[in-house]
């Protein structure tokens, strides 16, 4: 490629749980065969005090040019030496005031100190970071594992903690790209346990029951949540095998005679004895389960998170279109709690969800849980 008709990028990375043997403060260089322009570079990140990276991890770029439109070009070479926004996104009108201070000029100036996000710039700039930020997440990540898998040593499962993107156009310094826009997101705050005589008799019904300890889906779904955000794909694996562990356990606890196949027989789809067994089996029993209808739609958002499991499985991918992990966390503790509802534990109640909770006309629980907006502002 011609230089004025790509730009160059880096994606520079953390590296925990792998580290050289022996001590190699110079670090490794491999680059591909028949790769244009690929290029990737390893070595500890403090060379001098921890030679192995065994204490402090790796430092890891990923190099590779990618091809660009002269608009492009201009766009990035203007942002990186001028701090000079030529182009903005569709609805971003210039001066860019999104409060009392002026952030970009007329002219397209930034302010000092301001550094635009991803959601201000034009859509064609978004779609080339966000291409080359999957693309090179991906060529890191496999050489990595088949360098793990032929040589056999110790590593951590997943290995890149940390990544962010550099671009630069021509020669010299890789100026940061853009950062990921800022978000809302809204997320559970830290919940801890509290002791009153309330709670120590609570406790004390559960104790006398020698035979209880807490479920393995509660465990199985509490290591899954350990994983969210280190290991996506293995926190998705292990929350949908602690739903169908809970499920197994339970049916085999409330239909003692099914016991047997439930340990020896593949079982039905996971959301089918949602829908029909676990009803049906309580109302042979004489429960009422009138109220089962209200977590269809839950039952549903279930067979979805199947569909994922079952292509990260196949595949070893998240599909870009999947939803949050913490929802599908909250999704599968729902049901654990529910399933201990209707083993005779009424305090799992006040402990589903607040949307399903209401939808139920179940109690909240003894204890606020509240949520945190995180905003970011500019």
């Amino acid at each position: 490629m011609s230089k004025d008709s790509h730009v160059d990028f880096v994606l520079v990375m953390h590296v925990e749980g792998m580290h050289f043997e022996p001590h190699r403060p110079e670090g490794i260089e491999f680059v591909p065969r028949g790769e244009t322009g690929l290029r990737f570079v390893l070595q500890p990140t403090d060379p001098e005090n921890d030679a192995s990276g065994h204490r402090i991890g790796l430092a890891y770029n990923a190099y590779k040019s990618y091809p660009a439109t002269q608009k492009q070009i201009f766009f990035i070479d203007s942002y990186n030496k001028k701090r000079m926004m030529t182009r903005v996104a569709d609805g971003i009108s210039l001066p860019f005031k999104p409060r009392d201070e002026i952030l970009i000029f007329e002219d397209g100036s930034c302010a000092k100190g301001f550094s635009p996000r991803r959601d201000i710039c034009p859509a064609d700039i978004v779609e080339l970071i966000q291409q080359v930020e999957r693309d090179l997440a991906v060529e890191a990540e496999r050489f990595l594992k088949l360098l793990r898998w032929r040589q056999n040593f110790d590593a951590n499962s997943e290995l890149i903690t940390s990544k962010t993107l550099y671009w630069r156009v021509g020669e010299g310094e890789y100026p940061l790209a853009p950062l990921e826009s800022g978000s809302s997101p809204t997320v559970s705050s830290m919940f801890g346990m509290h002791w009153s005589e309330d709670h120590s008799e609570d406790l004390q019904t559960l104790w006398a029951l020698r035979n209880y300890v807490e479920p393995l889906g509660h465990t199985l779904l509490r290591e899954a949540a350990s994983l969210a955000a280190s290991s996506p794909r293995s926190a998705i694996l292990i929350m949908v095998a602690a739903l169908e562990t809970a499920i197994k356990v339970h049916i085999s606890n409330v239909a003692k005679q099914t016991a047997w196949l439930m340990q020896e027989v593949s079982s039905p789809p996971v959301h089918k004895i949602l829908r029909y067994y676990v009803p049906l089996i309580h109302e042979n029993s004489g429960k009422d389960m009138n109220f089962w209808s209200k977590v269809t739609p839950s039952i549903v958002k279930v067979q979805k998170l199947i569909e994922l499991r079952n292509k990260v499985a196949h595949t070893g991918i998240i599909p870009e279109e999947a939803g949050s992990i913490f929802d599908a966390l909250e999704l599968v503790s729902d049901f654990l709690y529910l399933l201990d509802v209707l083993e005779g534990h009424d305090w799992a109640r006040s402990l589903i969800s607040h949307e399903l909770r209401n939808a139920l006309g179940w109690p909240p629980p003894k204890e606020d849980r509240f949520l945190l907006a995180l905003n970011e502002y500019y």
